[in-house]
């Protein structure tokens, strides 16, 4: 039934579209947690949130939630990545955050109901389910398994920001690139014959957003990298060829591993 539905939507690009990855939903996603609290095939809160709302299919570069809006509702994503950002006093966007398959966004403004305090865009052409506010308070309230997944998912997001600045801060630069794309890599890469692919692929731009370094330092870093053999890269691409020598430069900032 999902399928089909997807499949109303989507139209020719959806041909082949999944409701659920072939690898799962990466941890800490709320159906990841779902997952553990429902072991199994999909139980009866998982499939409620999964049949929830209308299915809708975002192109690469859409922007699906915007600063400052007043709408309310949640989006699921059932595929592919989202990246989220925030737009300074001075009218800079900086990336500040990466949402993967199995997680929801634009939670906060339903649950409070103030104005979007990020925007959200797809990283590639992604699947969602559009879940108004008063249809996803009730599916929250409605089950202690419910509640208690979102917490957990909001729980695993804390903390993963606060790794995050604590790695992505401080220290030269190639110690923070080399930190954000590990990060990266082992939540969503994926093997490919030459290494893992780190995924979403980002602008170089957007990793000096991640880290708080200016794009041509950035290049700089990844030359370095690459020249090291610890990856190789390309437009929107990279892929690690060696976590041990990432892990290497990540912990000590060395330029050689």
């Amino acid at each position: 039934m999902l399928d089909h539905e997807v499949a109303v939507h989507a139209g020719h690009r959806a041909r082949r579209a999944r409701t659920v990855p072939a690898d799962g939903w990466a941890d800490g996603t709320l159906l990841a947690e779902l997952r553990k609290l429902e072991p199994g095939a999909p139980g009866p809160v998982q499939l409620a949130l999964m049949r929830a709302g209308t299915a809708r299919v975002h192109a690469r570069g859409e922007i699906m939630i915007m600063t400052g809006g007043a709408d309310t509702f949640v989006l699921l994503l059932l595929d592919g990545f989202a990246k989220v950002a925030t737009t300074e006093r001075s009218g800079v966007t900086a990336l500040m955050d990466i949402r993967a398959a199995g997680d929801v966004v634009g939670e906060s403004a339903a649950f409070d109901g103030r104005p979007r305090s990020a925007t959200v865009t797809a990283a590639q052409q992604m699947l969602v389910r559009r879940i108004a506010q008063d249809e996803w308070l009730r599916w929250v309230g409605h089950s202690p398994v419910a509640g208690l997944a979102v917490s957990r998912s909001l729980a695993h997001r804390s903390r993963t920001a606060v790794r995050r600045h604590t790695r992505f801060a401080h220290g030269p630069v190639i110690a923070r690139l080399a930190s954000a794309v590990l990060d990266l890599a082992e939540q969503y890469g994926a093997a490919v014959p030459d290494g893992l692919l780190v995924r979403p692929g980002l602008t170089q731009a957007e990793w000096g957003e991640l880290i708080g370094a200016r794009e041509r330092r950035v290049h700089h870093m990844l030359h370095e990298l690459a020249r090291l053999g610890v990856l190789t890269f390309g437009r929107r691409r990279i892929v690690v060829r060696s976590l041990p020598a990432l892990r290497e430069i990540a912990a000590t900032g060395r330029d050689t591993p």
